[in-house]
């Protein structure tokens, strides 16, 4: 069954893990904007005055090569940039990629 993944500037940590995972393993296709290196685990911390909040990574994830994720750009294998009067529209030109890329498997 094909599948696809869309992806954006605005994934983060686990959101970074899942479409690599997606992409490395031949699932299917990424589609939508490259994602930032942050694939990794981060224990929270609040000092005294609670507005005050930090992030310690306190795990790294690693490719089968040996490569730590954090730092390595995720590239979608179909580049779309949503536009943001686009969006007010109603319209999501990366979902709209997918659903194409997607039918044209059928045929």
């Amino acid at each position: 069954k094909s599948s696809i993944v869309l992806c954006s500037q605005g994934n983060y940590s686990d959101a970074h893990c899942f479409p690599w995972a997606y992409k490395e393993m031949g699932i299917g296709k990424l589609v939508g904007m490259p994602v930032a290196g942050t694939c990794s685990f981060v224990w929270w911390e609040r000092l005294q005055d609670p507005s005050l909040v930090f992030g310690i990574p306190n795990m790294g994830v690693y490719d089968m090569r040996g490569a730590a994720l954090e730092n390595q750009e995720l590239q979608p294998d179909i580049k779309v940039e949503n536009d943001w009067s686009v969006l007010g529209q109603g319209r999501d030109l990366q979902l709209e990629k997918a659903v194409e890329s997607l039918l044209s498997q059928l045929n």
